[in-house]
């Protein structure tokens, strides 16, 4: 499929199986609620885009991410230290207009920040970061999992493609002020998540997910949301050595006054039955007029049982990953 949106200004919801080549937001047939054809130019300022790469080990947990909101945009890059607790963060607001870059090609993906200290690219099949003491040069192996490729509804005239992949193999090495730490290890994989549409103003999610191995040395990938790009299809999936299995809906119990305690996270198919227990956190609130959020992204580690579509109780036990509480204006 090369082009989301057909010659007629409209894009087909749902699940894709095949590759999409260019999200062409630019030609969506956009209209206000009461129907009044939205200008071009509005159009590309209306769109966000934003593409994040973890990388998760058993003793290091890294975040790369570059959003473009257009008139705003913002990037960062951090790594968590497992063993000593320490957070290693570069976040830098960039330039409207000039300081992100994502590319509107899902399958081969370029996204690029630069701003002050913070410099990321990355691409398909490899990854460089630089920011305050951390660097990071990774190359990334996408063949070896299926994509979850969806298109959802988002509001009244809206729309939200998102492609995730997981897990990923990594090979290269990230540094820090304690030294250079080598990736290339089995034990360590890479999640993406690259997402593009015309969101909802005013919006919130949960999201959970990680890239690990199980204990019989099966690759594991995981992703779950509540919230966002669940409107008649959803974005939940599991992949076991690259082979996804399809989630339905998805809860996630947790308090928000205090998220270090343990959150459940179970699917209306019963397919996953997980309790993730947050070990450290990253947050951000933002007010910018246009834009305010209020963000925080959780480290720790998941247990319980994920069931195939065949059948197979998957035990996780102890797997580490990500949990994210976020809400949003933009």
């Amino acid at each position: 499929m090369d082009m989301l949106v057909n010659g007629r200004g409209l894009v087909r919801w749902g699940i894709y199986d095949e590759p999409v080549g260019r999200i062409n937001y630019e030609d969506y047939r956009l209209e206000t609620p009461l129907g009044y054809r939205i200008p071009s130019f509005m159009r590309r300022l209306l769109a966000n885009q934003f593409h994040f790469i973890g990388i998760i080990g058993p003793e290091l947990i890294a975040g790369i991410g570059v959003v473009d909101l257009k008139y705003l945009s913002n990037g960062f890059f951090y790594l968590y230290d497992r063993e000593t607790g320490e957070m290693t963060e570069t976040k830098k607001m960039g330039h409207p207009f000039s300081s992100a870059s994502i590319e509107p090609f899902p399958e081969k993906p370029r996204s690029a920040f630069s701003s002050g200290s913070l410099a990321i690219d990355m691409r398909r099949d490899w990854l460089k970061a630089s920011g305050d003491d951390i660097s990071l040069e990774l190359s990334l192996d996408p063949n070896a999992t299926t994509p979850l490729r969806i298109c959802t509804r988002a509001g009244y005239r809206g729309w939200v493609y998102t492609q995730k992949t997981s897990p990923l193999r990594v090979k290269g090495s990230i540094k820090n002020r304690a030294g250079q730490h080598d990736l290339s290890s089995p034990t360590y994989w890479a999640l993406s998540d690259w997402t593009c549409g015309f969101m909802r103003s005013h919006t919130c999610w949960n999201w959970a997910a990680t890239a690990f191995s199980l204990d019989d040395g099966r690759s594991l990938g995981l992703n779950l949301s509540c919230g966002v790009n669940e409107t008649s299809f959803t974005e939940n999936a599991f992949w076991v050595n690259g082979i996804m299995t399809k989630v339905d809906m998805v809860d996630f119990e947790f308090d928000r006054d205090n998220l270090s305690l343990p959150w459940r996270i179970r699917s209306a198919d019963r397919k996953v039955d997980l309790v993730f227990h947050p070990e450290a956190h990253r947050e951000e609130k933002v007010n910018a007029l246009l834009l305010a959020t209020r963000f925080t992204q959780l480290f720790g580690v998941f247990e319980g049982t994920l069931t195939s579509e065949e059948g197979e109780i998957i035990h996780v036990d102890l797997c580490p990953g990500f949990a994210e509480d976020h809400y949003a204006k933009w």
